[in-house]
C-alpha cells in the first residue's frame, strides 16, 4: 500500500518507523489470500451487547455487555476467555475503558442520578473500585491508563470537557484548553504512552475539531502542529516509540481519513485504508507499527464502529473479515479497537439481525495451533 501525501506535505518517509515508511512501495489493499487470524468470539453468558473496548499485553480484554435486566457491565475477559464482572459501586450502568499491562483498569460509572465518575480498578489493592470524581457536578470521561497508572479523559459539564491528567500523586489535575479564548471549545485526552505523551483533540463542532497534544506533568494543552490547527484532525492513540495515529482531512476529498502523524503534527494519508468505504479512522497502533481501525460511516466524527474494520501489517491493509479463519456468526466487523504488543486484536461487529458482538482475532502465525495451517 501506500502512504499518500496530503497537498502541500512534505515527504513523511523518513519521519516514521520503518515498519510504517515501507508502506510506499507496497500495494494499497490485500487481495484474496489464506487467513491471516484466527476467530475468538468474545462472549458474556446470559448476556447481550458485548463491547470489547482494549486489550493488554498479558493477552486481557476489557469492555462492557448488558446483563439479563439490560444492566451494562463493566467486564474483564482473561486470555483464555473467562469472564469477571467488576465491582461497581452501586446500581448503574459501568463501562471498562482501558487496562494497562499492570493489570489495572479504567472506567465509567453512571447511576442516572448524579454525574458520571470515573472507577480505578486495581487488583493489587482491592477488587472494589475507586472512584474519581469531578468537582462541582463535573463528568469525569476517562480514555486511557497508561502503565504507570496515569488516567487520561475529558472532564466538566456535558459539551465542555476541559483535558485531565490523574495520578495516586496528584489526583485530577486539569490540563485545561487549547485556546479558553475560542467560544464552546472542549478538549479530552485520547492515549497516553509509556513517556507519558499525551494525544487527543479539541473541538467546538464535529466540523472544527482538531488533534493535539500534551505531556504528563505539564499541565497544558498544545497542537500538534502547523498542519492540525489547518485543517480538522483527530489523534487516537500514539505508541511507545511515539508514533501517533488517528484521523485526518483529506483535502483532494474532504472526507476524514485513517492517518499517521509525523514528528512535526504533519499527517498522512494511509492509503486503502478506508477499503470502499468514504472516510475511516485509525483507532490504535502497537509497538511493532501495526495499525487498526475502521472504514464507513460513523468515522467522520471520531474513531467509532463503521462497517468494516481494518489492519495495515507488512505494509499492507486487510479487510479483517476477509482474512479471519471463521465468521462464526458475525456478518461484518465494523471496527478493530485495539491490539497488542503480541498483534492480537480486539473489535466488535455485528450478527445477521444487527446483534452486537465482539472479537478476538489471534495471528495464526503465532497460533501454535495453526503454524502449519491446520487447526490441531
Amino acid at each position: 500500500m501506500t502512504l499518500r501525501p496530503f497537498r502541500s506535505v512534505p515527504r513523511l518517509r523518513s519521519l516514521l518507523p520503518a515498519a510504517i515508511a515501507a508502506a510506499a512501495s507496497s500495494p494499497a489493499l490485500a487481495g484474496t489470500q489464506a487467513p491471516l487470524y484466527h476467530l475468538v468470539t468474545i462472549e458474556a453468558p446470559g448476556g447481550s451487547a458485548v463491547i470489547a473496548q482494549d486489550i493488554n499485553d498479558a493477552g486481557e480484554v476489557v469492555g462492557r455487555y448488558l446483563d439479563a435486566d439490560f444492566n451494562g457491565r463493566a467486564a474483564l475477559w482473561d486470555a483464555d476467555g473467562t469472564l469477571h464482572d467488576l465491582e461497581l459501586p452501586g446500581l448503574g450502568d459501568g463501562f471498562a475503558e482501558a487496562i494497562n499491562n499492570a493489570g489495572q483498569i479504567v472506567g465509567t460509572f453512571n447511576d442516572y442520578q448524579n454525574p458520571q465518575v470515573a472507577l480505578l480498578w486495581d487488583p493489587a489493592v482491592s477488587a472494589q473500585p475507586l472512584v474519581i470524581a469531578g468537582s462541582d457536578g463535573a463528568y469525569v470521561s476517562p480514555r486511557d491508563i497508561g502503565d504507570g497508572g496515569e488516567i487520561v479523559g475529558g472532564f466538566g459539564q456535558p459539551a465542555q470537557e476541559r483535558a485531565f491528567v490523574w495520578t495516586t500523586a496528584s489526583g485530577l489535575v486539569d490540563y485545561g484548553l487549547q485556546d479558553a479564548g475560542v467560544e464552546f471549545q472542549q478538549a479530552r485526552w485520547a492515549a497516553v504512552n509509556a513517556s507519558g505523551r499525551l494525544v487527543g483533540h479539541w473541538n467546538q463542532h464535529s466540523s472544527n475539531v482538531h488533534a493535539i497534544g500534551g505531556q504528563v506533568g505539564t499541565a497544558s494543552v498544545s497542537a500538534l502542529g502547523e498542519m492540525t490547527e489547518a485543517f480538522p484532525s483527530i489523534a487516537t492513540a500514539v505508541n511507545d516509540a511515539g508514533v501517533v495515529v488517528g484521523l485526518g482531512l483529506a483535502v483532494s476529498a474532504p472526507k476524514l481519513v485513517p492517518v499517521v502523524f509525523a514528528a512535526d503534527g504533519s499527517f498522512t494519508e494511509i492509503a486503502g485504508a478506508t477499503l470502499d468505504q468514504d472516510n475511516g479512522c485509525a483507532a490504535a497502533i502497537n509497538a511493532s507499527g501495526v495499525i487498526v481501525g475502521s472504514a464507513g460511516i460513523g468515522s467522520a466524527s471520531g474513531c467509532v464502529p463503521g462497517l468494516k474494520a481494518w489492519v495495515l501489517r507488512d505494509g499492507t491493509v486487510y479487510d479483517l473479515y476477509d482474512v479471519v479463519d471463521d465468521h462464526g456468526t458475525f456478518a461484518r466487523f465494523q471496527i478493530a479497537r485495539a491490539i497488542n504488543a503480541d498483534g492480537v486484536i480486539v473489535g466488535s461487529g455485528l450478527t445477521a439481525d444487527d446483534q452486537t458482538l465482539s472479537f478476538r482475532l489471534v495471528p495464526i502465525a503465532g497460533d501454535a495451533l495453526f503454524a502449519d495451517g491446520f487447526d490441531g
